[in-house]
């Protein structure tokens, strides 16, 4: 598997990656909130900025600095994929892009957002790698798992954009849908590279701890508030692994 690095972390050798997401609407919480992050086993923080309430981009060099060399993934998560509040396409590629600027290290799009604008997109992308931005190109289902081939499909498309990490989360209604995302991890990890695939809630669980095997190198653990249903602790999840 080849491997990606962002901020001393490589991607794709060892164990997977823990990172703890922070989900807070002011600055003042946000770097308190790293602060306890780092006490933890945490490898690296995603940094949920659809949250926020105050500007963002003057908040980024403390949350940076607060978080003490761990690499920081910024993710504005839309209404549609989860996330606390939309915002229009213009203003989402250019609060990434001056986020790249700052220098954070690793940024998520969505790929629904960046295959309806791919031009726009494919700008972004290529201007934030220019900067060294390690970028997770990401798809969130809240009410079910697709097909197999639909998942490759998308794992296809996001490698096809840039992505250097290609995430995908779905919600399982049985076990079975558990093994489909794993089966398609397996196959689009071998195509593709490192990638990130999460099966949520409680039927899930499992691919938290064990989705290394199945090609997954980043795990997401919760400290206090939880960003998606199934996250276990992050202490106890280092323990796991």
């Amino acid at each position: 598997m080849r491997h990606v690095e962002a901020g001393g972390l490589v991607f794709g050798a060892g164990k997977m990656k823990i990172c703890v997401p922070v989900c807070e609407k002011t600055c003042a919480a946000a770097v308190a909130a790293v602060l306890e992050i780092c006490k933890t086993p945490a490898d690296l923080i995603e940094w949920r900025i659809d949250y926020m309430e105050e500007d963002i981009l003057a908040a980024a060099h403390a949350v940076l600095e607060a978080a003490g060399g761990r690499p920081v993934l910024c993710t504005f998560r839309t209404k549609g994929e989860g996330g606390e509040r939309e915002i229009d396409s213009e203003a989402y590629f250019a609060l990434n892009e001056s986020l790249g600027a700052l220098g954070v290290p690793m940024l998520d799009l969505e790929l629904m957002r960046c295959l309806a604008h791919q031009s726009r997109a494919k700008r972004a992308i290529d201007a934030l790698h220019e900067k060294g931005v390690v970028i997770v190109l990401s798809n969130h289902d809240f009410e079910k798992t697709p097909p197999r081939a639909e998942l490759l499909e998308r794992y296809r498309q996001m490698e096809a954009l840039g992505g250097d990490l290609p995430k995908i989360a779905v919600m399982p209604q049985n076990q079975r849908d558990v093994m489909v995302l794993l089966s398609a991890m397996t196959e689009a990890s071998a195509a593709y590279g490192p990638l990130i695939g999460i099966s949520m809630g409680e039927l899930g669980k499992v691919t938290r701890v064990r989705g290394g095997a199945f090609g997954s190198v980043m795990t997401f653990a919760s400290k206090g508030k939880a960003s998606a249903p199934g996250q276990i602790d992050a202490e106890a999840l280092a323990s796991m692994l």
